[in-house]
Order: structure tokens, then sequence, then C-alpha cells
């Protein structure tokens, strides 16, 4: 039985961005926007303008990640794109001035809150071992400059394009680099807090998605490396399933798929935000509501609105 094709749109045909993403100001999916769930995607990039998530809680994760991230490219990387899509030649520091940077970035970060301060006065003992761990994972994949970090990397679907930053790459290989923070342990008697070491075991999917992208994006070799306070563990096809070309291949799928979803949930809100929240239940149980009070406060009374239509 030959499979029924459904008929492109005219607006698909001629490659136009319907009405209704330009009334939400939706003009890409990024690989973390299709991975989130969709509740939280239509809160952050239907109902809520920039100015708004900007103002979503920061924490010493976040921190964390894009600072260690961020000091491992101008160790190694030879042009560093910026958010604006320039490229920027970048005089590589030593390894030295690396960890100056570190101790700077970590002195200057101010906490959210006192829950924030908690995990930060427990996690920046460790920054100096996340870090030398990252240059050692950096080094054993061992980029051919030139190496470039932050490219953007485009694919189009079926009224927007999705749009994914890779974190270091030269002409035949990237790398994507996650952090493994640890775990804060109970408090003991002083009321002091110990941590645990998260370990590395296996990717984590929704990871090996976002590196999926970038693969199909540049048809290079990629490695997936996670980073933790006691070692480095690189993962790619010889040593993960969820690496080799058919789970990538698989992977992309999902993707498509979820910006299909999304594209569906789009044309059908005709452009209103509060119609596109109410075909969604928000679960404020998640991790992903913890974008402080004032943002949060903003959400709930936006899906009680959306759902009183």
């Amino acid at each position: 039985m030959v499979e029924q094709q459904k008929p492109k749109s005219l607006d698909e045909e001629l490659g136009i961005i319907p009405q209704e993403f330009i009334e939400l100001d939706i003009n890409h999916y990024s690989p973390t926007q299709l991975l989130m769930p969709i509740w939280v995607w239509a809160l952050l990039y239907g109902a809520f303008d920039q100015s708004t998530r900007r103002l979503n809680k920061r924490n010493i994760n976040m921190f964390f990640g894009t600072t260690i991230g961020y000091i491992c490219q101008l160790i190694f990387c030879d042009v560093i794109w910026t958010f604006n899509s320039q490229k920027v030649n970048n005089k590589k520091i030593s390894e030295d001035q690396a960890y100056e940077i570190l101790n700077e970035e970590f002195a200057a970060y101010e906490p959210y809150d006192d829950k924030d301060k908690e995990k930060y006065d427990a996690f920046r003992g460790l920054a100096v071992d996340y870090l030398k761990h990252s240059i050692a994972a950096w080094k054993a994949i061992a980029f051919t400059s030139p190496v470039v970090a932050e490219r953007n990397v485009t694919m189009p679907l079926t009224f927007v394009g999705m749009l994914g930053r890779i974190d270091g790459e030269d002409d035949l290989k990237f790398g994507e680099q996650k952090l493994r923070l640890p775990r804060l342990l109970k408090p003991k008697k002083d009321g002091t807090r110990s941590v645990s070491t998260t370990k590395i075991d296996a990717p984590l999917i929704n990871h090996c998605r976002q590196t999926a992208y970038y693969w199909k994006c540049t048809n290079k070799r990629p490695f997936l490396f996670y980073v933790n306070d006691k070692e480095y563990k690189i993962f790619d096809s010889s040593n993960c399933d969820l690496l080799t070309v058919d789970a990538m291949n698989d992977h992309f799928e999902y993707l498509k798929n979820q910006a299909r979803l999304r594209d569906r949930h789009i044309l059908n809100s005709k452009g209103d935000p509060l119609r596109l929240l109410s075909f969604h239940d928000p679960d404020w149980e998640s991790f992903y509501a913890d974008i402080g009070e004032e943002n949060l406060r903003k959400a709930r009374e936006l899906f009680k609105q959306a759902h009183n239509l």
C-alpha cells in the first residue's frame, strides 16, 4: 500500500513564514527548544518575549557550565563566533591565565537566592577540578587548527529553520561538552553541606539528540564528552549505541517531529499566545518551573487566563 503524502500548503511551497509565526515572533527553533517539554516551550517562546525570558532565574548550575565551557574555548579555539554571528579571532590564553579567569568569574558571581548561595558555597571549591578535567578532555579530542567555537549551524524545516551553536570544531570533527555537577548532601550538625560526585555512566538521550543535529548540519565526526570533579569521559559511535549513524538519524527524526508538533500548535493558535498556552497543562513541580518568583507569578496568571478562554 502506497502511503499518501499530505499535500504541501502554499506557504510551505513558497517558503513563506505564516502570519501565526510572525504574530508570536517565532522565527526559528533550536535543539534546546525542541527538547524541552512543550508546555515550557509554549510559555517561554510563545507567551514570554525575550526581555521577560532574560528575567528568568539564573543559577550556579548554568553559570558553571557556561563559564567552564567558555574558558576552554579561550584556551583552544582560534575563532569564536559572537551571538551576533560575527567571527572574532581569538588570542588563545594559557592554562595559568585560564585559572586566573576562573577565579575572577567565580568571585564575581552573585547567587540569585539563598538556595543558589548554598549550592554556590558547596560547588565553588570544585571549579578548579572541573576546569582541569575539561582541559584534559579538549586535549584528548585533539582538535586541529583552525578550531572554531560557537558557530551558528542552521537547517531548514517546514516553516522556520533550526539553529544551534557548536562548542568546538575543526574541519573533520566537533565536540559537545556537558558537566555533571555534584549533588548536595543533607546538612551536617553545623549546618554546612558537603557534596557527592555525580558519576559519568552513559550520555543522556537529549544530549545525543542535540549532538545529532550538529552532526546532520556538519557531516563531521561527533564527540560528546562529560566532565565531573573526578574525571572526564568521551563518547562517540565506538563506545555508545546512542551515537551510531542509525541512532543519530533517529534522533534527528525526533527533532523534526517535535518541530512539526510545534508548527501545528502555532498554526492552531492563530498567533494568539494565550490560545497557544491553552493547549497545554503546566507541571509546576518540574524544575523547569524554577524561573524565579516574578516570572513564575506571570506564568501562572497566563496559564490561568489561557484555560479560561
